[in-house]
């Protein structure tokens, strides 16, 4: 039960990235506004046989699952969970790939994929499909992950690459679990959100220990919950949905609303130009964070009153700011647009069975506008208490389900074949998603085996916003995580922009 309340509790998460895509019941399509669990429940299931594996068809994709399904088919807007297993004994390919064919049996949602069929893109449920899982050798743990951004995603189901070796994070566990192992796990944001990846990679060291220990693993006992129509979250944005319809003086304001803060170029191009001649792709800079100033941080937030979430936003703005402001752009305050990623799980009831918790794609995305002057420093907590006021206000009166409804009348259909032809123009100044301690609802403590660290990689190129950034602990590890798309945003600008965040950390917490 605490794994549960720790998962429906977090707002914001692994990964996905910035969210922005047409709601799939706002789809201007035959079925107009109607919900689209309705329309596809008049559409039979269909069994086919292909070679070893039997492939269900279930229903048409919703535009949403289309639109995911285009990016990834461009290599954009791909999110990569990257963990570090220690075990005591080797673990082989056989016990690799046992593992995670038991994974699948037991996780409705590793079985769906899309696939088209004539002039339709359908969700299918496959069973006995290959997995794709390799292990890689001579390769550094980035080269691997870069190219398994290149690679894609075959039929649209999962990926698994790991390399062997590495520097273990918790070195005191060395001894007792002496071979490590980085495991990339890769999933169709279509159908499945950073949340439910954290949820299955539990599962599996669950399952991993219990192989390497020779005990027979259940695949009848069926963990995660995937909703295939009728959908509590879509429901509820058709509720709100029809709310604001009912009211054109609310609907007209909240489109306005939407307008201020995504029409607006990023202030970091005030000063740091993008780079010329550049292609889109997305690099990371991941930086450790000393756990007690975070922990420091934390309790100054709380006296305070004062979200987490809010005092990262704070720190990132008055960085940004200051940046700009000493490379010689000449303002007293500069308004930000920041693009917060959210768990739509608040909004529904999460069923009390861990069993049945919800896979699926539940994130979802929120604009926020501020106003951070170049005193922001001298006057942090105020700046952050300003964006706390905000960032609840949105929450409570249901801004992120608002958002979907409101926003294609704003900006229109997001094409991601146009999107990933080259940069789009930006909407937001960062992305930031999760200020979170995974390790209540991650780790599980293996007999044979165990995550000693983990750290999620989002690719942004080709998208919204120039970067995204991150936070989250695990096992008492802080990290900070910078992904930047590289025609918009160069190494040294990244870098020099997480040196001030860590810097202004410091200042915060003496």
């Amino acid at each position: 039960m605490a794994l549960l309340k720790a998962i429906t509790a977090i707002g914001h998460t692994l990964p996905r990235s910035a969210a922005g895509v047409v709601p799939w019941h706002l789809s201007h399509t035959k079925r107009g506004n109607h919900l689209y669990g309705a329309f596809i429940k008049q559409f039979s299931s269909n069994e086919l046989i292909h070679g070893s594996s039997e492939w269900r068809m279930i229903r048409p994709a919703t535009p949403e699952e289309t639109s995911y399904e285009k990016f990834h088919r461009n290599y954009a807007r791909q999110g990569i969970g990257s963990f570090i297993f220690n075990s005591r004994t080797a673990i082989g390919e056989e016990i690799w790939s046992k593992s995670l064919r038991h994974l699948s049996n037991k996780v409705e949602a590793l079985r769906l994929c899309l696939e088209a069929r004539e002039e339709n893109l359908m969700l299918c449920e496959v069973k006995n499909h290959d997995i794709d899982f390799k292990i890689v050798e001579n390769k550094t743990v980035l080269e691997a992950l870069d190219d398994m951004q290149k690679e894609g995603l075959d039929h649209s189901f999962w990926s698994v690459r790991i390399v062997p070796g590495g520097v273990c994070a918790i070195p005191e566990l060395r001894e007792e679990f002496p071979h490590q192992y980085t495991f990339h796990f890769k999933t169709h944001h279509g159908i499945m959100d950073g949340i439910s990846v954290v949820f299955l990679i539990r599962v599996f060291t669950e399952i991993l220990d219990d192989v390497l220990s020779g005990k027979i693993v259940n695949d009848d006992i069926k963990l995660g919950k995937y909703t295939l129509f009728d959908d509590p979250l879509q429901i509820k944005i058709k509720e709100t949905q029809q709310a604001l319809e009912s009211d054109l003086i609310r609907f007209e304001e909240e489109k306005e609303q939407m307008l201020t803060v995504t029409k607006k170029e990023p202030i970091l191009y005030s000063a740091f130009p993008k780079p010329k001649g550049i292609q889109s792709t997305t690099q990371h800079i991941v930086k450790v964070v000393d756990n007690s100033k975070v922990n420091a941080f934390y309790k100054s937030c709380k006296l305070k009153k004062i979200n987490m979430t809010a005092g990262f936003e704070a720190m990132f703005n008055t960085a940004l700011v200051e940046m700009v402001s000493d490379a010689g752009t000449v303002q007293d305050g500069f308004k930000i647009n920041i693009r917060q990623v959210v768990n739509m799980r608040r909004y529904i009831k999460v069923e009390k069975d861990l069993n049945k918790f919800h896979v699926g794609p539940f994130l979802g995305g929120m604009q926020q506008g501020t106003f951070c002057t170049k005193l922001a420093r001298k006057n942090f907590w105020e700046h952050a208490q300003e964006i706390h006021n905000n960032f609840h206000s949105l929450l409570k009166n249901n801004g992120p389900i608002i958002e979907l409804i409101v926003r294609p009348h704003v900006q229109g259909p997001i094409d991601p074949v146009v999107l990933t032809k080259g940069p789009p123009q930006d909407n937001s100044d960062y992305a930031f998603s999760n200020v979170l301690d995974l390790t209540p609802f991650a780790f599980y403590e293996g007999k044979q085996v165990q995550i000693t660290d983990m750290v999620s990689y989002n690719f942004i190129n080709n998208y919204l916003h120039p970067m995204l950034l991150q936070y989250s602990t695990y096992r008492g590890l802080g990290q900070l995580t910078c992904s930047y798309d590289t025609a918009k945003v160069s190494h040294d600008t990244a870098q020099e922009l997480m040196d001030r965040i860590i810097n202004l950390l410091d200042f915060v917490t003496k």
